[in-house]
């Protein structure tokens, strides 16, 4: 008999993706899938990113540093300048594998097995492997869908502070909920971790993604030197370069940065070519994608909340930021209701991959009649998704 680790044992099955099989299952029998699942944006990534590419010499593609190209760096550090109009420097930056990678090393960097990170449920459900691998303890304080998911007061996240605590995540524009948090909140966080010496760990993977006339609120306009704030971040989602695989972590802490780097020096390098075609886009990029891109993710939260109002026993929630929404449905267990849509049900052809919503909650018991949205499809494809929905809990409560 192999021996297991706990920390694979205790490493949760993504909801996003457990029940993939599934589907793939369901288009064998050739059943149409849509999915709703998954945050992979199915607009054209910028043409500027097509052109580095064909640009780059693929004869030869050796590692890039590890701390990612300089030139790619630069390029980064003045987009984010010109764009939040703020100043960070090429050297505050580390390139890593997608933003996922830069948080197992923030884990790894800033924590020892059994130290703690805090966490406001509903969270992003990956947050939970990349603890579990790192032996980390995400310590959750509950938000929840009625009351606009509020982040609790300063009383009670103290309350929840240890001599172990070492930071506070926390992802804005928010990844399950879509909830955009005023940059007072983002304060009120970094007022706390100077209060308790801990780090306040940004994800603002979403920043751009903003709606219904909300401005892009990012930790960067209260400070870019603070040695308390890491700021996460990556290409995938405003560009539509999920596969790329390049994410970066801004690190003011020069202590903290030398440590992550030599977390990257083990895995040698993020992907070269990538970076390559990342700086020739990001110095050609015209501030209108971005907005043409808001504008097509709100027109898609638009179409999909209308037709969620009218699908009875369904409560929705109104994202102003990423491409997600929570919604509560008339189900006992949203899990068991997404695997009878894949395995057993369909309409006119076609059936539904949605997340359960219990997998973005380490607190046990919560979320269990709920699903995840990402609205990451076409406006007409989300009408018809959520007809698929309505017909699927009309044959679930009959079955």
């Amino acid at each position: 008999m192999i021996h297991l680790s706990n920390r694979s044992i205790n490493t949760p099955p993504s909801p996003i993706r457990r029940l993939s099989h599934l589907a793939h299952q369901a288009v064998e029998r050739g059943i149409e899938t849509y999915h709703l699942n998954i945050g992979q944006p199915d607009l054209c990534c910028p043409p500027q990113f097509e052109e580095g590419l064909r640009l780059s010499e693929a004869s030869y593609l050796p590692y890039a540093p590890s701390e990612g190209i300089p030139k790619f760096r630069r390029a980064w550090a003045d987009w984010v300048n010109r764009t939040l109009g703020v100043q960070t420097k090429p050297e505050e930056y580390i390139v890593t594998m997608g933003a996922s990678e830069g948080l197992v090393f923030l884990f790894t960097a800033c924590c020892d097995p059994g130290d703690e990170i805090i966490v406001f449920d509903p969270t992003y459900a990956n947050y939970m492997g990349f603890a579990a691998q790192s032996g980390v303890r995400l310590i959750s304080l509950l938000s929840s869908l009625k009351d606009g998911f509020v982040i609790p007061d300063d009383e009670i996240i103290e309350k929840h502070v240890t001599s172990r605590t070492r930071a506070i995540l926390f992802c804005n524009p928010n990844n399950p909920t879509g909830v955009t948090y005023d940059v007072t909140v983002v304060e009120r966080l970094l007022n706390l971790c100077h209060r308790f010496g801990m780090i306040l760990i940004m994800d603002e993977t979403y920043r751009e993604l903003v709606y219904d006339d909300v401005g892009v609120q990012t930790v960067l306009s209260l400070t870019t030197d603070d040695p308390h704030v890491v700021v996460v971040d990556s290409v995938s989602k405003r560009f539509s370069l999920c596969g790329s695989r390049i994410g970066t972590l801004f690190v003011p802490s020069e202590k903290l940065r030398e440590k992550i780097l030599h977390l990257a020096q083990a895995r040698l390098s993020a992907p070269t070519l990538g970076q390559k075609a990342a700086t020739h886009m990001l110095g050609l990029l015209q501030d209108s994608f971005i907005v043409d891109v808001r504008q097509i993710y709100q027109q898609r939260r638009d179409t999909l909340l209308s037709a969620l109002e009218k699908v009875q026993g369904v409560e929705s929630f109104r994202p102003t930021g990423a491409f997600y929404t929570l919604a509560k449905l008339p189900v006992e267990d949203a899990e068991d209701f997404a695997t009878y849509l894949l395995r057993d049900f369909s309409y006119e052809g076609c059936t539904l991959f949605l997340a359960p919503a219990r997998g973005f909650y380490s607190i046990p018991g919560v979320g269990q009649d709920e699903v995840r949205l990402a609205f990451v499809l076409e406006e007409h494809k989300l009408q018809r998704a959520i007809q698929i929905l309505e017909a699927g809990l009309e044959a679930y409560r009959t079955r």
